[in-house]
Formats: C-alpha cells, structure tokens, sequence
C-alpha cells in the first residue's frame, strides 16, 4: 500500500513538472533549458539526481555524436565550396522553363536540398534566395511563395539521408539499424512530399498572376543570389557532390556488393561506442573529399571548415541529444515511462498513437524537431519489449516531429522562411497546413501499411 501510495505520489509530481515544462515552452524559454531543468527536477523528486548527471556524461560520448557531427562538417564543407549552391541551380533548370512547375517543382527542389544538407534553415538559406524571386516573378504572393519554402525545407528531407540527427538518435536508443529505418523513411517520405506539393499547388493556383516571360524569370532569380546578378554557371561536378555520400550509404545498406567495403569493420575497430558509427562517418569524409578535389583552389580552407562544422554540429545538435537524454532519464527515474508503457499493452495500437502524438505536439510547442524525437526515443522507444517493431516506430516517431516542427510558429525555419517573405509566421502556417496535413497522412498511412 505505501509503494503504491509513493508512485501515484511520484506520478503526480512528474506530471506538475511536465506541465511546468510544456508552459516554459509555450512562453519560448530555451528547449534545452527547460529539458535540463525538468530531468533534474524529477530525478531530484525520485531521489536520484545523480541519474541526470551520468545521463548527461553518457550523452557526451554516445555512438551518435561521430555521425552526426561527421554529417554536418560535410554540410559546411558543401556551403564553403559551393556545391550546395550548384545542386540548388541544377533542382531549379526546369522550373526556370515551365511555370506550372515552380509551385510543386519548388517544393520538391527544396525537400532534395535538405536530403543533402541537414538543417531545415540551411537547405532554406540554401535554395530561398534563388526559388523566392521565381515564384514572386511568376506573380506567386509573398506569403505562399514563403510557405512552399517552408513546406518543401522542413518536411522531412533530412530524414532519408542515414547520418541525420534524428535517425542516429533512434538507432542510438533503439538499437535498430539506420537501414532498417530509412527502409521505411525512403518511399514513405517521397511519396508523402509529392502529395504535399500537388495538394498545395491545386489549393494555390489561383494566387499566381498570368505567367511572366523566361528572361523575366530568369533576371528575378539571379537577383535573388548573394553573389552577382550574373546567374551562376552551373559546374555539374560540384552539383553532384551533395548527394554521393547518401547514395553511396543507400546502395551499400541495400546489399549492393561492390560497396560492401563501406560497411565492413576493419580490424581492431571492434569498439561497442562506436560500432555503427563507420558507415556514415567513411561517406561523409568521401563527400568531403571529393568536395576538396572539385574546389581545389580553395582545398587549404575545406579542414577548417570541416571541423568548424563538426564544433556547431555539437554546440546545437548534440547538446540537444544530451538534453533530451536527462529529461527521459528523469521521467524514467520517476516511473512515468514504466506506468504508461504498462497502460498501453492493453491498447492496440497505443504505442503507435504515442510515437505520433507525443513528437509532434512537443515539437509544434518547442519549434524543435530533434528535441521532441530525441526525448521520445530516450523516454520510450528505449524501453519497448520485443514485441514492438523499435524501427517502424522510430520512423513514425521521426516524421511526426518533422511535421510538428513545419507547424511551429517559433521553429527556426518557419522565422526564416517568413523573415525572407515579409509575411508573419502564422500566415506562412495557414498556407500550407492543409498541405501538410494531406502529406503527412500519405507518408504515416505508408509506412504503417506497408508494416
């Protein structure tokens, strides 16, 4: 009886310091603040706040941190090159030519960017200058030219390339194997997108004025770049760059033989830290390399800027992780993972339901896509029996965050998208919600039905 007693006790204190928490959020306090506070709150509350301090050190080191700061070092070797510049002109020749295209083609364009560069605002940075003034040429109004970049920059593109944050943060709780989730991810997420852009284009194609002449097109964008008004001549060696480490990590996890060697373990690298870590981090230091052949005139700077992209990888996406990481430890040291797990065994199709809701709510509060993932595969997915299939669900749980994040006021990517419109954030939201909604249902509705 005083056990019992002492977990509804526990219970009730985790769910007045969860409150607290969602109501920081709400009033736009810094995410990785509030998920410290409140892990070390609960762990405190349950009588074990050295929980958060171990958890915090095993954050530090986790498998998943020479990933992920492998893939955002290439990122920023591709923007101090170029490359990410080139592939964007490359995404953008046919739109130039049909007017029809620019809506849905602009989305698409943008999704293909953030495959390559993992941050939402980046791929935004990266393609809005040059796809903003197209559309606003095509006679497209500010706020919806606005919201297609958004739609298309934050939908979830980050999600099929195997060395994002947010896949290595389920493989590191779960143990499931990057291939396992971008197996899901891959057709889910294309399919989902190309819903997404016709629904908008179909609800939108009375904003677009009668079409405008190519060359007029053409002298918007040009005008849209931080460089000249000449448009940039296209070096299709460097436009490729971007995407060779995410091809070469797909065609070597689908069992093409002769990239076998990215994934073989060479000797005395039998690390348990580090085990899955290789794959990823060899692609990446290919794509790198070939970044510095392409741009070798500039090849004495391509290390700084690496390494520079790795420290800003751990300062904003690591540090993140490490948060989430206390907060589930906290919610852990208080029972609440343990009690609601044991509730949904007697639902169907609960845990399913959990890993959409919970992510995409936390991430439309937080305006963070990686915080609510992190926090629910630390919390969650972390302790699902065997019965539950960890990559199906971390795959689920993946989207949703992506989607609430698209639906934040206050995420970072939605400032920049209507910063660079002059349109308000919610304005952007109302535009392409509808959109999203009809994408992310095909994207959920095929990778639970195709299970």
């Amino acid at each position: 009886m005083e056990s019992s007693s002492m977990a509804f006790l526990q219970l009730c204190a985790a769910g007045s310091i969860v409150a607290a928490a969602v109501y920081l959020l709400i009033r736009q306090v810094e995410v990785r603040l509030v998920l410290l506070g409140a892990g070390l709150l609960m762990a405190t509350s349950a009588g074990k706040p050295l929980t958060i301090f171990d958890a915090f050190t095993q954050g530090m080191a986790a498998s998943l941190v020479a990933p992920i700061c492998a893939a955002m070092g290439f990122a920023a070797v591709l923007n101090a090159a170029q490359c990410d510049r080139h592939l964007v002109q490359v995404l953008l020749v046919p739109l130039r030519r049909v007017q029809r295209l620019l809506l849905p083609g602009g989305i698409v364009a943008a999704y293909v960017v953030n495959v390559a560069v993992p941050s939402q605002a980046a791929a935004a940075a990266a393609i809005g200058p040059i796809l903003i003034p197209l559309l606003l040429a095509a006679g497209v109004r500010a706020e919806v030219a606005g919201a297609a970049l958004l739609l298309g920059a934050s939908f979830g593109g980050d999600l099929l390339n195997p060395g994002d944050q947010n896949i290595q943060a389920v493989v590191g709780a779960t143990g499931a194997s990057a291939a396992d989730l971008t197996s899901h991810l891959l057709p889910a997420g294309g399919a989902g997108v190309v819903a997404a852009a016709l629904v908008f284009a179909v609800l939108n194609r009375r904003s677009q004025a009668p079409a405008e002449s190519p060359s007029k097109l053409a002298t918007a964008a040009d005008a849209g770049t931080n460089q000249t008004q000449e448009k940039l001549p296209i070096n299709p060696l460097k436009a490729i760059v971007p995407l060779v480490p995410i091809g070469l990590l797909l065609l070597a996890y689908s069992g093409w033989e002769p990239l076998g060697w990215l994934l073989e373990r060479t000797h005395g690298s039998d690390s348990a830290s580090v085990k899955g870590c290789y794959p990823v981090v060899r692609a990446m230091l290919i794509g790198t390399l070939l970044a510095a052949v392409v741009s070798w005139r500039e090849v004495a700077q391509i290390p700084g800027h690496f390494f520079e992209g790795m420290g800003n990888g751990y300062r904003k996406i690591i540090s993140m992780i490490i948060s989430a990481q206390c907060f589930g430890a906290g919610l852990t040291a208080l029972g609440v993972c343990r009690s609601i797990m044991g509730l949904l065994e007697s639902v169907p199709s609960g845990m399913t339901l959990l890993s959409i809701c919970f992510p995409w709510g936390l991430a439309m509060l937080s305006g963070s896509g990686s915080g609510p993932i992190f926090t629910f595969a630390e919390s969650f997915l972390k302790h699902a029996d065997g019965s539950q299939d960890t990559a199906l669900l971390g795959a689920v749980t993946c989207l949703a965050g992506s989607f609430g994040r698209t639906m934040s006021p206050v995420a970072p990517v939605v400032i920049y998208c209507s910063a660079l419109v002059g349109a308000s954030p919610i304005a952007l939201i109302r535009h392409h919600l509808p959109a999203l909604l009809a994408g992310a249902g095909v994207a959920l509705a095929m990778v639970l039905f195709r299970a």
